[in-house]
């Protein structure tokens, strides 16, 4: 009896909890952009990716349910009539939210998949209505301005996901400007016009030889150097009067396709950031600011309905038409006689209505609401992602494999493959480093400018530094092959990784050699700071290995957790104390063996990286290891950044973007090469010659 009761229960409220769930699902997309982009509140980001996989098959279920429902109340009459209004209230949340059209990069491409969806779920709506539908006038015009409204917020997806796609915005930025009237209004946003106009007179400049953009970019330099604080006081003129210069749009918006960038933006914003003075925190503050107004706007373009928004077709029917259609059919329906309806629906239904309007409102209120929440973001209490460096490290993550297993990898631990994911994702940590290493990308560009750069051949070969400069500037000759050379002919990816290995074995040591004129806290500051960025890198290996670089292998991390894992083993005694497992005993148990030794020829990686770091620790005092060690670590930075794709950078942006993403925009904003330059704009090849003038030029006397 108890069961009988229950399923009748579920029957009736069925419909009614199927509604108020996808009506709940609607309201918490509406806040899902400031999930994603706040690192504060990233243990939510599954809630968002629940909502919209659930949201649809919700709403199509209780189109489904509402169908079959008045299948059998046919011949009904009267209190079941009102569930009928519904329907387009359920197509309005089929058509999805401002806030979030793409969970990911790959779901703007399923725009055909979602009209084909429209079709099909405003065809069952309308049969429902028609079909069943017995109610009287008033009620019946409520549901045809709904219905209107439905159709048009389901209509705006597709349209929507197809403006987002990165084909179309390739396009967009590619083509020139659409003169026709229409079109203009249904396809170009009103700011991409007016970019449209300002690069306008930059084309010209496209075809600007090399060698006259590093002349003009090098007498900027030595203007900034020869008028000192008068510029860095007309830079901050000049912020007062524009927050940030508009050049830096039109570049984001270009290398996030690998479109060429035109010299001329390059060279006016490389000016005005030659102005910013490198050791003020205003220069960061702005700096930061700046990279998080123009990643949201590439996350709005991308994730959002903000490009369809801020077309003049879009703000009509976003803030005015379905808005106003709403708030319509609201009132008629509060106008309207109720009698014979049941009383729990006519609640449900004013429920559904009112909250319907609020969530149609809430695109324009919440920023209103959250600036407080982001202003306390400046202030560190509230970070987004680009404020936060990730971290993974390879000997803590042998170390935790060791540790006893807490809950989450308990329960993890009835899958292999489970337990490395959670291993893998859910320990990586994050320090709000950004600023600081930002500044010196920064200062590593600028160093670049002032003292490397002196015609195109070395403009281009600074781009491709990896530690060379670092090392040559310590003054030793380290870059000899028997001592440090052999580990720059290495591939980048494995380079990563014994420069992430011989910094942890170099940050547990302390050097006999002369003593340092530095103070202790700064070379410990520089010894911590520096470990940060290389946890980075190991993170871009190990997590992202397609933003480190192309055809990155990370299972380079796997083989060197197998290593260390091999040497703690065979050396482990069983009254080995719990304290032996731990990042610091892994790294002084590894500086303790010799390259002789058997354990050591049977792990390559590890031997390699104890190479290193001895040859490091051997030639340089604490002082002068540390600081080649984070110039190494600032130029392998630029170096990967400088060939990472946008479209790697948009994919991350799904999960709030990563740090890297700031980088790869300061290289450049500082007129760096970008990735465009180096695939369409190669080093010129040797001159061609036959075999026999090979041969003829080597018997050649000297």
């Amino acid at each position: 009896m108890g069961l009988s009761s229950a399923m009748d229960w579920w029957d009736e409220w069925k419909l009614r909890i199927l509604v108020l769930c996808s009506l709940s699902m609607q309201l918490f997309l509406c806040f899902a952009p400031y999930v994603r982009l706040l690192y504060n509140l990233r243990r939510l980001r599954v809630m968002v990716w629940i909502a919209y996989i659930g949201g649809d098959a919700l709403a199509i279920y209780a189109l489904a349910t509402l169908f079959n429902r008045q299948k059998q109340h046919q011949a009904g009459g009267g209190d079941n009539d009102l569930e009928v209004i519904w329907a387009p209230v359920l197509l309005i949340h089929l058509g999805g939210q401002t806030s979030i059209t793409a969970y990911s990069l790959e779901d703007n491409e399923l725009w055909k998949r979602h009209t084909i969806t429209l079709v099909s779920q405003v065809t069952v709506a309308l049969y429902v209505f028609c079909k069943w539908w017995s109610g009287q006038k008033r009620l019946l015009q409520a549901a045809v301005l709904l219905f209107i409204a439905g159709i048009l917020r389901f209509s705006e997806k597709p349209w929507a996901l197809r403006r987002a796609s990165f084909q179309t915005k390739v396009s967009t930025i590619v083509s020139p400007p659409i003169c026709t009237y229409f079109h203009a209004m249904a396809t170009r946003p009103p700011l991409e016009l007016e970019a449209g106009q300002r690069a306008g007179d930059d084309n010209d400049d496209v075809s600007c030889s090399l060698d006259e953009y590093v002349k003009q970019a090098l007498e900027h330099v030595n203007q900034q150097e020869a008028g000192g604080q008068a510029q860095q006081d007309e830079a901050k003129e000049e912020e007062n009067r524009l927050m940030f210069p508009r050049e830096t749009d039109h570049i984001v918006s270009k290398v996030f396709v690998d479109q060429p960038v035109p010299y001329s933006l390059r060279l006016r914003c490389l000016q005005f950031f030659l102005k910013l003075d490198l050791d003020h925190a205003h220069a960061d503050r702005h700096l930061d600011t700046m990279l998080f107004v123009r990643i949201q706007e590439q996350f709005i373009d991308m994730y959002t309905k903000g490009r369809s928004r801020d077309t003049c077709l879009g703000r009509c029917l976003e803030y005015c038409l379905v808005p106003g259609l709403v708030l319509a059919s609201m009132v008629l329906f509060a106008k309207s006689a109720k009698d014979g309806y049941n009383r729990i629906d006519i609640t449900l239904t004013y429920i559904i209505f009112s909250t319907t309007f609020v969530i149609e409102l809430l695109p324009v209120l919440i920023p209103l609401l959250l600036l407080p929440l982001m202003a306390l973001g400046r202030d560190g209490m509230c970070h987004s992602w680009h404020q936060m460096v990730s971290q993974q490290n390879v000997m803590l993550f042998c170390a935790r494999r060791k540790k006893k297993p807490g809950l989450l990898m308990k329960l993890a631990a009835a899958s292999t493959s489970l337990s490395d994911y959670v291993n893998k994702h859910w320990y990586i940590g994050h320090e709000p480093a950004a600023r600081w290493i930002s500044r010196l990308v920064r200062q590593h560009a600028l160093h670049g400018w002032k003292t490397y750069i002196r015609d195109p051949a070395t403009y281009r070969r600074f781009s491709n530094l990896r530690g060379e400069m670092a090392l040559s500037l310590s003054g030793q000759q380290l870059l000899e092959q028997q001592q440090l050379g052999w580990s720059f002919n290495l591939p980048f990816d494995e380079r990563v990784l014994l420069w992430h290995l011989a910094t942890d074995l170099c940050c547990f040591t302390i050097t006999t050699r002369t003593p340092s004129s530095t103070p202790r806290d700064d070379v410990d500051k520089r010894r911590l700071d520096t470990r940060i960025i290389s946890n980075y890198m190991i993170y871009l290996l190990f997590i992202c290995p397609d933003m480190l670089i192309l055809g990155a292998r990370e299972d380079l991390f796997v083989r060197a957790c197998d290593e260390i894992e091999l040497i703690m083993t065979k050396q482990d005694e069983p009254s080995s104390s719990p304290s032996m497992h731990d990042d610091e005993s892994i790294a002084r148990r590894i500086l303790g063996m010799e390259q002789g030794d058997d354990l050591m020829k049977k792990a390559p990686i590890i031997s390699s990286a104890h190479r290193l770091a001895k040859a490091l620790i051997h030639h340089l005092n604490e002082e002068q290891m540390w600081k080649v060690i984070q110039g190494v670590w600032v130029e392998m930075l630029c170096y990967s950044a400088s060939r990472c794709r946008g479209y790697e950078h948009a994919k991350y942006l799904a999960h709030g973007g990563e740090y890297f993403t700031s980088v790869w925009l300061i290289c450049s904003f500082m007129g760096m090469e970008t990735l465009h330059d180096k695939v369409h704009t190669p080093i010129p090849p040797e001159p061609f010659l036959l075999p026999d003038e090979e041969k003829t030029i080597a018997a050649a006397p000297v």
